[in-house]
């Protein structure tokens, strides 16, 4: 049966849609199923003709044997290789276990001859420069105790190897070293700096304790001793600033450690029970005199063998009309300050 459709039918003024419950309603009546009435059988799937072999059958049986054959011809070829690979494993660890000792002993002769050349370097050098022979292994393995340990010095320069103008860098710094000692205003750097060092400790000053900071002054400078390493002279600069004089060497000066503790201990202690710490007011005659006894016997706690080494160097500056090198003030105040902790 053929209906007729309109071709000018337009989505947006179609009508509603036909629905087949419209056309058939005795089809639809509800949950009641439509096909009540109607023969139905489900589809069946037809056997097919395949059987698969059963292990007593003639096609398994020669499966069977067809596997086992390969699998033992494989299992002889890889039994063969085993047997080849283990020999040449075998072959090859013999081969490095008789290497690692040749190894070794090479190793054990190379360090032998180093040794040996150590040895004799340190001979000969102990021969030209008549020292000990084991002087450098003693040096090397001994053990110093902190009381007793002797500062080393470097090997003293000789002033024959210098130029002319070296040796004029060498005599100035000679002169300058050895007049600290006696430079006056050294000695007065010393003692300002104990008095002010007091002063913002426990509010008074050398003065006011009735001690004499000379002594302490002339402790560390009389026992100011120097050895000169090396020195330099510039001469020949395009720019004159740049020529100059350097010296370089070690000092020795004693130890205030000890000094410095002891007296701020003592003196700490006695001021507090005086009741001077916190009211600073003047001393007596017998106060100043025990703070005299205790800044006496912290004196003795400098010793005159028990010398700090350090390194220093002194700039002079060069006159090319007069030839001469004079000291720079600043580098000469550098190393007061630093030789005597002046800070």
């Amino acid at each position: 049966m053929s209906r007729h459709h309109d071709s000018n039918i337009d989505p947006f003024n179609a009508g509603e849609p036909v629905m087949p419950e419209d056309t058939q309603p005795s089809d639809f009546l509800g949950d009641a199923c439509s096909f009540a009435d109607k023969d139905y059988s489900v589809p069946r799937k037809r056997p097919d003709a395949y059987r698969a072999p059963t292990d007593n059958s003639p096609a398994s049986v020669a499966d069977k044997r067809a596997h086992r054959a390969w699998k033992a011809a494989f299992k002889t070829r890889d039994g063969k290789t085993n047997q080849k690979s283990r020999a040449s494993n075998h072959i090859k660890s013999s081969s490095s276990s008789s290497k690692t000792p040749a190894r070794r002993s090479k190793l054990a002769i190379f360090i032998l001859i180093v040794f040996i050349l150590v040895v004799a370097g340190n001979l000969l050098d102990s021969t030209l420069f008549d020292e000990s022979p084991f002087a450098s292994f003693e040096e090397t393995f001994s053990t110093h105790d902190d009381d007793t340990f002797d500062h080393p010095r470097a090997r003293q320069l000789d002033p024959s190897e210098l130029d002319e103008e070296e040796s004029t860098v060498y005599d100035v710094t000679c002169q300058t070293l050895s007049a600290l000692q006696d430079n006056e205003d050294v000695r007065e750097r010393i003692c300002n700096n104990l008095s002010q060092e007091l002063k913002n400790s426990y509010g008074y000053d050398v003065e006011d304790l009735g001690i004499d900071p000379t002594i302490y002054a002339n402790k560390l400078l009389g026992n100011f001793t120097y050895q000169i390493e090396s020195v330099y002279a510039f001469t020949n600069n395009e720019d004159p600033a740049d020529n100059r004089g350097t010296a370089f060497f070690d000092y020795f000066v004693p130890s205030a450690y000890d000094f410095d503790e002891t007296f701020h201990e003592e003196l700490s202690e006695y001021l507090y029970d005086e009741g001077l710490s916190s009211a600073h007011s003047q001393l007596t005659d017998a106060q100043k005199e025990r703070v005299r006894e205790i800044y006496n016997d912290a004196l003795n706690e400098i010793e005159n063998d028990d010398t700090e080494s350090s390194y220093g160097s002194l700039e002079f500056s060069y006159d090319g009309a007069s030839n001469t090198f004079s000291l720079k003030e600043q580098s000469f105040n550098e190393l007061v300050d630093s030789a005597f902790q002046l800070f």
